[in-house]
């Protein structure tokens, strides 16, 4: 049991990681900003319930819309 809830947190700081960072930096660029979320800032981000899975859904909407509008 303790086996699984290490690996989802395990799981949810790694794709906090990549998916926040990318989503983030990728709409700070399009608006002219400097890029400045890392990678910790993702990890921290990704284990907030709730916030830490819409980084799926935000990820996924980002690459989308930067097809479009990029």
């Amino acid at each position: 049991m303790i086996g699984i809830l290490i690996l989802g947190l395990l799981l949810s700081t790694a794709c906090g990681a990549v998916l926040w960072p990318y989503s983030l930096n990728t709409w700070l660029d399009f608006f002219g900003r400097p890029e400045s979320i890392v990678w910790w800032h993702g990890v921290l981000l990704g284990l907030c319930p709730g916030v830490g899975q819409f980084g799926f859904i935000l990820a996924a909407v980002t690459f989308i819309l930067m097809l479009f509008l990029v």
